[in-house]
């Protein structure tokens, strides 16, 4: 109970206005404009083998899903551990709504995510500041940024042929989202602040599939401009202490 107690004083601690301004900000928004746009009956119509249950699910999830997303981001770029447990939820409805809509390379990451959630909760708690109560931030080398590019880019053309043979709606676009978010999973487990500008593409790539997709996933095309908007700000914010900690750590050695 005091480790419980201590986890959320720690999380409400270090909020400047801003930050708070922008998550209510953000879920105001993506709330009253994912109720106005979201239309069940236009769903079931392209979709007729799924039960009027089912096709109120997937809208109510989605809905959900860009709600919870968006607080979960935000709170990822502010560094907060709390991040982990929105993004369990995220992840899960996730699989379902990608499930339905056949955007089968997001759904699988979707499962990955689900798993980093943990895995990340768990490296970010042993690298905490105890000043800013933010998680620390750092830059990858330059070599590891080459490596990692050469990797998104071959997993992109192999996954896409894969995708297209399976019946992708969006098979390139689709492997690059999927093979990017792997990879900006794992740089955000690992704390590099390089994984704001992948996001950056990501949700670029990302709008674009949800806009050409069925009707329901225009709340989670929506919720990636939200997405796009707070990877640009994240990502300033990243780049200038990562820079801090840099520092730091060239002058200790």
């Amino acid at each position: 109970m005091q480790k419980f107690k201590a986890l959320i004083k720690e999380e409400l601690s270090g909020w400047k206005p801003f930050d708070i301004i922008w998550l209510v900000t953000v879920c105001a928004v993506i709330t009253t404009v994912t109720l106005l746009t979201s239309n069940a009956e236009a769903f079931g119509r392209s979709h007729p083998t799924l039960s009027p249950t089912a096709v109120k699910a997937c809208v109510v999830c989605s809905i959900i899903a860009a709600i919870i997303g968006v607080i979960n981001v935000v709170l990822g770029g502010k560094g907060k551990l709390s991040n982990y447990f929105f993004g369990v939820i995220s992840a899960c409805l996730m699989i379902y709504i990608n499930l339905t809509v056949k955007n089968f390379g997001i759904m699988l990451v979707s499962v990955y995510n689900l798993v980093m959630q943990f895995v990340g909760f768990r490296a970010w708690s042993k690298n905490m500041n105890a000043t800013t109560h933010e998680v620390k931030k750092i830059h990858m080398k330059k070599g590891q940024r080459w490596m990692y590019a050469a990797i998104l880019a071959v997993a992109t053309v192999v996954l896409g042929f894969i995708m297209r043979q399976v019946g992708d709606a969006h098979p390139f676009i689709d492997a690059f989202v999927t093979s990017a978010q792997v990879l900006a999973m794992i740089l955000m487990v690992s704390m590099f602040a390089e994984q704001w500008w992948l996001w950056i593409v990501i949700n670029i790539a990302s709008i674009y599939l949800f806009l050409t997709s069925r009707e329901v996933t225009l709340a989670l095309a929506l919720m990636y401009m939200v997405y796009f908007v707070n990877s640009i700000i994240m990502c300033v914010k990243w780049e200038r202490e990562a820079c801090e900690n840099d520092k730091i750590i060239e002058t200790s050695k």
